[in-house]
């Protein structure tokens, strides 16, 4: 059983990660506002990219294309199911009395969610790259895992935002 502390300091860490999260996708919704009013128009400017940099050939393109959207309802769906678990915490934070139980809940649906998200996408990565020839699939590869952390480093880069060496502050 969790002590009143416990329940607590879960409860102001979970508001604090949630103030956190809605700033930074205030931030995103600001640095990508062109791409976010149409979404559709981005997707297959995406896979275009992709072939492009792949040389697909007009087969791989069409099968490509066909995994993505394939995929696209239920990732679409995903997305929602996420963004309405996340206004239901928020409103759940909000008041006077959160409930602890319920912020678990939420906090467990949101992660296996989550999961189910990532899963989906590495299921389409997988036909994807049983499509491709090993020269495509190792740009592919190298791409993806540059990609991944795009935007998202931690920290200013090296040396920047700390002082090193002589320049220290005693």
């Amino acid at each position: 059983m969790m002590t009143l502390t416990t329940r607590i300091a879960l409860s102001l860490a979970t508001f604090g990660f949630i103030g956190l999260l809605g700033a930074s996708q205030a931030q995103a919704g600001q640095h990508n506002g062109e791409r976010r009013t149409d979404n559709k128009m981005h997707k297959a400017d995406k896979s275009e990219r992709l072939c492009a940099k792949l040389a697909c050939s007009d087969a791989q393109k069409t099968q490509i294309k066909a995994i993505k959207d394939a995929k696209a309802p239920q990732m679409k769906a995903a997305r929602d199911n996420l963004r309405k678990l996340h206004a239901q915490l928020k409103v759940e934070l909000h008041k006077p009395s959160p409930d602890v139980k319920v912020i678990e809940r939420l906090d467990a649906e949101m992660a296996a969610q989550k999961a189910a998200v990532h899963k989906q996408r590495r299921a389409s990565q997988l036909q994807v790259l049983a499509l491709l020839k090993p020269d495509q699939k190792a740009k592919f590869l190298d791409r993806s895992e540059r990609g991944g952390n795009k935007g998202h480093g931690k920290g200013h880069g090296k040396g920047k935002g700390k002082l090193q060496g002589p320049q220290r502050a005693g």
